[in-house]
């Protein structure tokens, strides 16, 4: 990265003069080109500086991804104001938190969301402007008022964690801190002005806002952005951009599996055989896998894909397994919030799905009081790192030590410096002989049965006995039950299914130690409540369980 970028609201600046006419943001029939970009950010830039605002002041950006949001927050780091990216799920209760505690003097927000801004300012004591996104691109080019001088070192953004544990904080972020992340990840994802990207995870959420959002413009890459999250506009928007890399979340892998497989399954016998010999021979012959899913991947709209980037929550072996048959080049990175966010990404040279990768570089990665098995808590630290939270020093001071930040992560490290991820700390259960039980080692062997779309392992504790047991809530995959009951043309039972269940716990089970064993579970209608990031909200599950 050019070391002369020293604030975030020049990131495109060297893409602008190297590619002024070349494509940066496309949303249906909205486009701008480099030049136009910056033309747009400098306009609204100026437009901020005229009210009666001053250097450090929060400004709020809400609503769909967008070349509008993007310009929007572009114009607020220019201006030497604080960013604070507003989750457009959040209920007005919750938005009313973050504008009240972030002291937000106004926000720029998409039309679809005005109504709640509107609902909730008059509580708020600091907050004084409200600019619809649809009346950016209306401005009118004004004399360039100067930002004055700014620390590079200074707060730029304040964004707000969704977590899975039901406590948002309010992450502070230095210009420095997010720059010199974008220049890790350039040392390990190369991009180029040749490449697009289409813009799926939220973008508000840090690993989309560094990731899929500056570090492209840096590039001079292409973003395009779906008219909604629907799979049809999805699909639609990565044929046009002809996607060359996407970053998303590993649900939206697994959704992409699913679709294959439901295309595959209502196709005519002749298809389904060759499918499944294709599958064969491609799990044998990898050089084979490319050609032979050339016509899937061109359906699916990435036929040009040449990196596919999961991060956000934890990739399972089953879909990691499923995109390396269809020749998919996927690469799994892991951070925080407080880290800008990346700490790891699998190199493209010789990528590891099992693991999160490498630490990335400038950063150094510690495992914290390790057990016998070598596992403990990640610890980091690098430039990267947070400026701390926001007005709560308390929880600062709880997780940055000595210039470390504990991550609540569990982990271990190998020989070549893959850095592996075994579960939270918060959500590990320790028995009453002392052993360690990682939930998400048995969740990761429960989801290799094709029957189970999503699982939890909870500890239960029988109210007679007091006595401690592992749980396992699962919700199953609906859609192939009823595929196999139509095929074998049986009406599956409640009874069934339970017994489905038992039969894949009992498979799991014969390779656990007895206090590693799963004796409860429960089978759930209903996937489980997430954050925008797909992570399942852990803290909400302490329910009774069915007996194995």
């Amino acid at each position: 990265m050019n070391k002369k970028i020293k604030f975030l609201g020049d990131v495109f600046e060297s893409s602008v003069e190297k590619f002024p006419d070349k494509l940066a943001l496309k949303k249906d029939d909205t486009e701008y080109t480099y030049a136009q970009l910056k033309a747009e950010v400098i306009k609204l830039k100026n437009h901020l500086l005229g009210l009666d605002l001053k250097k450090g002041d929060k400004f709020a950006v809400f609503g769909e991804n967008g070349p509008e949001w993007a310009i929007g927050y572009l114009a607020i780091v220019r201006a030497g104001l604080i960013c604070v990216p507003v989750d457009r799920l959040l209920s007005e209760a919750e938005i009313l938190h973050i504008l009240r505690h972030s002291e937000a003097s106004g926000v720029i927000a998409s039309e679809n969301y005005i109504d709640k801004i509107e609902a909730v300012k008059g509580e708020l004591t600091d907050f004084k402007y409200v600019i619809p996104m649809d009346s950016i691109k209306k401005l009118v080019a004004t004399k360039d008022i100067p930002t004055g001088k700014l620390d590079s070192d200074s707060l730029a953004v304040l964004i707000f964690t969704s977590g899975t544990t039901g406590t948002a904080k309010a992450v502070m972020l230095s210009h420095n801190n997010i720059l010199s992340n974008l220049r890790a990840v350039e040392q390990m994802i190369p991009l180029s002005e040749n490449d697009t990207l289409v813009s799926i995870i939220p973008m508000h959420h840090t690993f989309e806002g560094t990731a899929g959002f500056l570090y492209p413009l840096y590039q001079g890459a292409a973003i395009y952005y779906p008219a909604s999250l629907k799979p049809k506009d999805i699909l639609e928007t990565m044929k046009l951009a002809k996607v060359s890399c996407l970053i998303a979340v590993p649900l939206l892998f697994e959704k992409f599996l699913g679709a294959v497989h439901r295309k595959v399954a209502s196709s005519s016998l002749p298809t389904k055989v060759m499918f499944n010999a294709i599958s064969g021979v491609g799990s044998v012959f990898k050089f084979l896998r490319k050609p032979l899913f050339a016509r899937v991947r061109r359906e699916m709209g990435l036929g040009n894909l040449r990196i596919a980037c999961a991060g956000g929550a934890a990739l399972t072996e089953k879909v990691a397994r499923g995109l390396k048959l269809l020749a998919i080049p996927i690469l799994q990175g892991y951070g925080l919030t407080e880290t800008s966010p990346v700490i790891s990404v699998s190199p493209l040279e010789k990528p590891n799905t099992a693991s999160v990768g490498v630490v990335v570089p400038g950063v150094e990665v510690k495992i914290n009081e390790p057990d016998e098995n070598d596992i403990g808590e990640i610890i980091m630290r690098g430039p990267n790192v947070m400026l701390g939270y926001y007005k709560n020093k308390k929880a600062t001071d709880e997780i940055i030590k000595d210039g470390w930040l504990y991550t609540g992560d569990l982990g271990w490290l190998d020989d070549e410096g893959y850095l592996y991820i075994t579960g939270r700390r918060k959500s590990l259960i320790v028995t009453q002989t002392g052993k360690n039980i990682y939930p998400e080692e048995l969740e990761a062997k429960l989801l290799k049965s094709q029957w189970v779309q999503e699982v939890l392992v909870v500890p239960r504790i029988d109210p007679e006995t007091k006595k401690e047991s592992i749980c396992a809530l699962i919700f199953p995959d609906y859609e192939l039950l009823e595929q196999y009951s139509i095929s074998s043309d049986i009406t599956l039972s409640e009874e069934d299914i339970e017994s489905i269940f038992k039969d894949e716990i009992k498979k799991v089970n014969e390779d656990l130690p007895a206090y590693k064993k799963i004796l409860q579970f429960e089978v759930r209608e209903e996937e489980f409540p997430k954050t925008t990031t797909k992570k399942i909200k852990r803290h909400m599950f302490i329910e009774r369980g069915v007996k194995v």
